[in-house]
């Protein structure tokens, strides 16, 4: 039993002399041959020593790691022919296998192969099986092997199969070589807590300035994108901001929806508003100061300050309305004057005239007709009857409103009114018996205006010689982007004197985004989306600018929302529905387009605006039914020339027939 048991060692020993010596025949050879090269080159240089070489010549033995092999020698070896012949070109690890028990590997290699300077182990990993290869900062070229080419991060032994001393080693030499310079890498972002740097301020993730609808959409859906560690604070002047509510979807991108006034502290989710008036920017250190002297660093800022009407001359007495306040001012004017003159022909001015009773009204348009800024003439003659035929009651609001009173007042400038601002003031005159028709003068401008102190103390000259004398002048002639705050840095403007942004509504500088009338679009218009600074753009901008901001923080990559594919406004309009979609009016189609029109006085007015028989706009008041209809035509660019004038015969449904 003995002898058998020892018979059956020495087999045993031999099996493992011949596995190893049949995995390490290649390695032996290349090691021999570049120990041999060596030699020889020691031999040249000294001929007396070749005698003394072969009486000391050592024995490889392929176990042995206890000389130590210097860096460049390792160098000339990954260029040498050894070496090719070896690994044929692949990474040093491409073709290693670990050895484990079982089917599933451990999930950690080995902590070291070498131990007592020998190797322990008969499947040693990649590096320690062959001791020409040194992990040292200056072997580049093999450090570069276990990069990953794509993420630039060191691979995992789990890939390469490295024990894990030789794992540490690796790290080590790759950022040494990095701080050397001899190895490039991408500089990870550095997200700075400013809070360390500036301990009395005030800090946030992300600031967005304006309680308008731009603001606080942007503030509803970064509340939603966002982390929910980040914190959104809300910079309005007011106590009271402005919220779309009761959204309701028309089609793709066409919403219609109510602006309610309501407190700041009503907004959910991880918004905080602070009252307070923007007064400096300070992009280079992430910060910005107020009016009352607070400062507040940010990560990303967002400015939504809105625009601010543009008044026809400097006098007490004209005013504009854009906000709560200049309502208020409004109201408590009209409530003692008997003649009022209008000053403008766009949404604010058409709304007013409409709704405004008691008092006698002269509407100054510098057009042919009415309401310019959004329809055509077949549709102002088509608004003229209600004008001139007024409703005797507003329409019922049935919502619960806030008030300034409610909700505390303020000195600063407001938000903008929503589309339905004249449905919860009383804006009558105090006359009784004066008719509710309104004077319209057609393509005249001011100009002249100048104060009395007799009689009606504001005294106007029209560009056609008539003079008109009254109360006061609302001027309603559009506005202008606010930008009433400096900056360390000039913003890029665009023509029209707005923050010029991109497509994810980023301003010229870094960390800074601009959304609503403050800005101007800057990237490559979609075929049928135009800029109009009206509530429903500044709505969806807000919302893209938090989307860009959250995932900008996220390092996630966006694409523009659907929305500014297609120009989309829903609003009211002496009592009727307006729906404008596309090149509504031939806006920039050079007046190469046909209009097909159907019009049922009293009821509805259909316009469609067609080239090459393709839809390219339309506009719908009244019901018409056919907001979504429009809205696909347009966006699909279905050819409608076989239906020709049928398309808006009151007898087919299209509405149905393209469903």
């Amino acid at each position: 039993m003995s002898l058998l048991r020892a018979l059956g060692s020495e087999l045993f020993a031999a099996y493992r002399q011949g596995l190893t010596a049949s995995g390490t025949s290649l390695r032996s050879f290349a090691v021999s041959s570049l120990r041999a090269s060596t030699e020889k080159e020691a031999v040249e240089e000294d001929p007396g020593a070749e005698g003394e070489a072969k009486s000391a010549a050592p024995v490889d033995d392929p176990k042995d790691r206890t000389r130590v092999i210097p860096v460049e020698t390792s160098i000339r070896y990954l260029a040498s022919e050894a070496y090719q012949q070896t690994y044929q070109g692949e990474p040093v690890w491409k073709n290693y296998r670990r050895n484990h028990k079982g089917l599933y590997p451990p999930k950690q290699t080995r902590k070291t192969c070498v131990r007592k300077g020998k190797l322990s182990t008969g499947n040693p990993c990649p590096v320690c099986r062959d001791e020409y290869l040194v992990l040292d900062h200056q072997n580049v070229e093999l450090l570069k092997q276990f990069v990953s080419p794509q993420t630039g991060k060191v691979l995992s032994y789990s890939i390469t199969g490295l024990c894990q001393r030789k794992q540490l080693e690796l790290k080590v030499a790759i950022d040494r070589a990095m701080d050397y310079g001899l190895i490039t890498f991408d500089v990870p972002f550095r997200d700075y807590d400013y809070a360390e740097y500036y301990a009395e301020r005030k800090h946030c993730t992300y600031l967005i300035v304006g309680g308008g609808i731009a603001g606080v959409s942007c503030a509803e859906a970064l509340a939603f994108w966002a982390d929910v560690r980040d914190s959104v604070v809300l910079l309005a002047e007011s106590s009271l901001v402005k919220a779309a509510t009761n959204v309701v979807s028309l089609g793709k991108v066409l919403t219609k929806f109510d602006v309610e006034e309501k407190a700041g502290s009503s907004l959910g989710g991880n918004i905080r508003v602070l009252e307070d008036q923007l007064d400096r920017v300070e992009s280079e250190g992430h910060f910005v100061s107020t009016s009352s002297g607070k400062k507040i660093n940010y990560r990303y800022l967002c400015l939504c300050t809105g625009a601010r009407p543009k008044l026809i001359g400097d006098n007490p007495n004209v005013i504009g309305i854009r906000d709560t306040e200049s309502v208020q001012e409004f109201q408590k004017r009209v409530s003692n004057a008997t003649r009022l003159v209008v000053v403008g022909n766009g949404g604010i001015a058409s709304e007013l005239v409409y709704e405004i009773s008691g008092i006698e009204v002269h509407w100054v348009v510098k057009d042919e007709y009415i309401s310019s800024t959004f329809v055509d003439s077949g549709a102002a003659r088509f608004f003229q009857e209600r004008l001139t035929e007024k409703a005797q009651e507003k329409t019922v609001l049935k919502r619960m409103r806030y008030s300034e009173e409610k909700a505390g007042s303020s000195s600063r400038r407001g938000a903008a009114l929503g589309p339905d601002w004249h449905r919860t003031v009383d804006i009558s005159g105090k006359l009784e018996h004066v008719p509710d028709s309104v004077k319209i003068h057609y393509a005249v401008e001011i100009e002249e205006l100048a104060a009395q102190s007799e009689g009606f103390p504001v005294k106007l000259t029209l560009s056609n010689g008539e003079v008109i004398e009254c109360d006061f002048v609302v001027s309603a002639t559009g506005v202008t982007p606010a930008i009433s705050f400096t900056c360390d840095r000039e913003f890029a403007l665009g023509p029209d004197g707005g923050l010029l942004v991109n497509w994810e509504m980023a301003t010229s500088l870094p960390d800074v985004y601009a959304a609503g009338d403050v800005c101007s679009a800057g990237w490559e218009h979609a075929q049928h989306w135009f800029q109009m600074r009206l509530w429903t753009q500044a709505r969806q901008m807000g919302a893209m600018a938090a989307r860009a901001m959250a995932a900008k923080r996220a390092g996630e990559t966006i694409y523009q929302d659907f929305c500014f594919e297609l120009f989309n406004h829903v609003t009211q309009l002496f009592g009727y529905q307006v729906v404008l979609l596309g090149r509504y009016n031939g806006q920039g189609l050079n007046d190469k387009y046909e209009v097909l029109l159907r019009m049922t006085p009293g009821l509805e007015y259909i316009k469609f605006v067609l080239v090459d028989g393709r839809l390219q706009g339309a506009m719908l008041i009244g019901e018409t039914g056919l907001e979504e209809t429009c809205e696909n035509l347009i966006l699909n660019q279905l050819d409608l020339t076989p239906y020709g004038d049928d398309l808006l015969d009151p007898n087919i449904d299209i509405e149905d027939y393209f469903d």
